[in-house]
């Protein structure tokens, strides 16, 4: 059944005559007869009879007037949805985001709500592999994570996140001063993040390590980097962190930052660009412009 006889049956029905109905659809009566009698002769029954007062329905008119109605919004409806789609202002959107980006993912989704409030929008933390292997097998849009070196994946750059020491303030003070922090590490408990829950964070530790000749005795291991922190927090040991990670701490908690080769990473959106999304596109577009401004 063609859409535009159905808007012609519902709009002639509704104006009760020809010359309004041709008018407000835009056609002239000639070419608004044509589709009623066009579609009268689709369904093989009268929808309308001439009288003294225009264009009356008959008996099948008036049964089908009302499904013709809701047939007609459907479409319309999905006209208007998948225009939106395809400009990239409506739908929904899997993202992805870790520790380095707890503070920034959660604000700019936020802004970009305000401006698309039509867009659904799911966040979940989620291990660096995991968001990963998602991109690449299309189940996620975006991630808000460590720029990978290679993959094929696309990337925006948003900031540099660094490698931290997180201490408790008693531990600290064994320390003869916070730039001789690093020739204790050896003598402390070192709290250590599951090496399958953050593995970039982990080979970006082992880097560091082995360039600037540190030794770290393991001592405990965590899947989160949250109970990392509440460990510290209760002073067992410490921890190698982003410095993002600060956001998630508690007052007792004391942030060295460490300096030189394998210190710092770029952190921003990763998407997979082999894959059509107009509205991870224009996500990424907004977020690349909310950038800018700062």
């Amino acid at each position: 059944m063609e859409l535009d006889l159905l808007k012609a049956f519902c709009q002639l029905a509704k104006s009760g005559n020809y010359r309004l109905a041709s008018e407000q659809l835009y056609i002239t009566q000639s070419a608004l007869t044509k589709k009623i009698q066009r579609l009268e002769s689709n369904i093989g029954a009268s929808l309308f009879s001439r009288g003294r007062n225009g264009a009356e329905l008959t008996h099948a008119g008036k049964t089908l007037l009302a499904e013709a109605q809701r047939l007609v919004h459907s479409m319309q409806a999905f006209e208007q949805l998948s225009g939106s789609v395809v400009k990239g202002t409506q739908g929904h959107l899997n993202i992805g985001f870790g520790v380095s980006t707890y503070h920034e993912a959660p604000k700019l989704i936020a802004a970009y709500k305000q401006q698309y409030p039509d867009v659904h929008v799911t966040l979940n933390d989620t291990p660096s592999k995991q968001q990963t292997d998602e991109l690449l097998s299309h189940d996620l849009d975006i991630s808000f994570n460590r720029i990978p070196n290679s993959l094929g994946l696309e990337s925006l750059t948003l900031f540099n996140d660094s490698l931290v020491i997180a201490v408790h303030k008693d531990l600290l003070k064994q320390a003869p001063g916070n730039d001789q922090v690093l020739f204790e590490l050896s003598k402390w408990p070192y709290l250590k993040l599951a090496q399958h829950r953050g593995p970039g964070l982990d080979r970006q530790i082992q880097q560091y390590c082995l360039a600037n000749k540190i030794d770290l005795s393991k001592t405990q291991e965590a899947d989160d980097i949250l109970t990392l922190l509440a460990l510290v927090s209760a002073n067992i040991g410490f921890t190698i962190v982003p410095s993002s990670a600060q956001y998630i701490s508690n007052t007792d908690v004391e942030f060295i930052a460490l300096e030189g080769e394998h210190a710092t990473w770029p952190v921003g959106l990763i998407w997979n660009g082999e894959s059509d999304n107009p509205l991870r596109d224009r996500f990424v577009e907004f977020v690349a412009h909310q950038a800018k401004q700062t």
